[in-house]
């Protein structure tokens, strides 16, 4: 197989696809992800299944020896791996949807180059039930973290013991004001590549957004708009913490850029598929002064403007804490005092919760 540029917007139609495509394409995004990629990729190749798997790597342009590690598996791994290089860093968005258009496979899978599947009959289980349930079109499972740091396995709460199934549409509510339980996580999940594309094909700017900061929540809405979801309680994906990632940044600002933009997908999901305003109230209000409280915390004073420009695009006048806090950042004094006082009142609730707790 070519190691290539992932060339951008490049579609496999039905006609362009041959009859021997694969049953499964795994989609694999990386950037500087040298400590991780290698058990990300060894966890994928060491899948039993029945049928035929294509990884289909896009790598974006690193710097460091992610690029390196993953030719070494393309090469060991010919048959089953496409690598693209990207020459110039795209940035997750359009590296991960250029990524998918060069899948083949009827079905799609997605592994993070920082996680891990633990199950090695994961795809398998998936691949079976999607067959068996022609009107469901994503199957999710429960998940794990794990502590890159220690090493150490972490249960999530919110996994369930029992196989759920949504009907179409049935979780796009809860899934947008994020009540969902158990939440998806796009690396445990299967999903029918002939769905998702007629999907995308329809509105491709709301994919790929300049404003997008994730990858996952457009599609999962999108396939849940159109089909049943299910989930499985098995579990099969180990989602690392420790370090830094897209949406875990220890920036104050990086955190504030990315929680930013999931909500202005949110909202053009909101709109897109007619959720109640009234069950996005409480998840508009939390988010907001979270994002309020970042810019206070991390004294974003040039991240002011674009949160009042929100919070004119949303639905419900922000709660008092934001007005607070916002009005308090058009002075600087002012702004500085105010940080004081909030680091104290946020320290003195975790230490009542803590002793609540006990």
């Amino acid at each position: 197989m070519p190691i290539t540029e992932n060339p951008i917007s490049v579609i496999s139609t039905q006609e362009s696809i041959s009859k021997d495509r694969p049953d499964i394409s795994v989609i694999v995004v990386t950037y500087n992800q040298e400590a991780t990629i290698a058990r990300c990729l060894e966890s994928i190749v060491a899948q039993r299944f029945n049928g035929r798997i294509e990884i289909v790597i896009g790598e974006d342009g690193s710097n460091d020896a992610t690029a390196e590690i993953c030719r070494k598996y393309q090469t060991d791994y010919p048959d089953r791996i496409r690598l693209y290089c990207n020459r110039r860093n795209k940035g997750l968005i359009d590296n991960y949807f250029d990524t998918m258009l060069n899948c083949t496979g009827r079905y799609l899978a997605d592994c993070a180059g920082d996680d891990s599947w633990s199950d090695p009959y994961k795809l398998q289980k998936q691949f079976d039930f999607l067959e068996q349930n022609s009107h469901v079109g994503l199957v999710h499972t429960a998940w794990e973290f794990h502590d890159i740091i220690n090493g150490q396995t972490i249960p999530y709460r919110h996994n369930s013991e029992k196989t759920i199934v949504f009907e179409k549409g049935k979780i796009l509510m809860p899934l947008l004001n994020r009540e969902l339980r158990p939440y998806p996580h796009l690396s445990t999940a299967l999903w029918r590549r002939d769905a998702m594309m007629a999907e995308y094909l329809k509105d491709p700017q709301l994919f790929r957004h300049s404003d997008n900061t994730c990858e996952d929540l457009q599609i999962i809405a999108a396939m849940a708009s159109r089909m049943a979801v299910a989930y499985l309680p098995d579990k099969t994906l180990l989602y690392s913490v420790g370090h830094k990632s897209v949406s875990s940044e220890e920036s104050f600002s990086k955190t504030f850029d990315f929680y930013i933009g999931t909500v202005r997908l949110t909202r053009r999901l909101h709109l897109k598929y007619a959720v109640a305003d009234s069950d996005m109230r409480l998840y508009y209000r939390n988010i907001m002064d979270f994002l309020a409280a970042q810019i206070i915390h991390g004294h974003l004073t040039d991240r002011v403007t674009p949160l009042r420009s929100l919070a004119d695009y949303l639905p419900f006048r922000p709660s008092a804490k934001y007005r607070l806090i916002m009005a308090a950042m058009r002075f600087k004094g002012i702004s500085w005092v105010a940080a004081k006082l909030y680091h104290r009142i946020s320290k003195r609730k975790v230490v009542k919760s803590l002793s609540d707790a006990e």
